[in-house]
């Protein structure tokens, strides 16, 4: 699943976002691109669970397509 994080600005929130996805228990892989605002998520965790985790550690995002 990818997902796009437009409040994303710096390796600070890369570090923070991938460590609350990471800490899901269904997640096997996080990429984020700082770039292009882009988190590629890996494994059978659902979207919202995705989602929670990425507001919990204080951003927005949205799903890509």
């Amino acid at each position: 699943m990818t997902f796009t994080v437009n409040d994303m600005s710096c390796q600070h929130c890369v570090k923070r976002i991938s460590t609350a996805i990471k800490a899901l228990s269904n997640v096997e892989s996080v990429d984020i691109d700082l770039n292009t605002k882009r988190v590629e998520v890996q494994g059978s965790a659902s979207v919202d669970e995705i989602m929670n985790a990425i507001r919990s550690a204080g951003y927005t995002a949205e799903v890509s397509r």
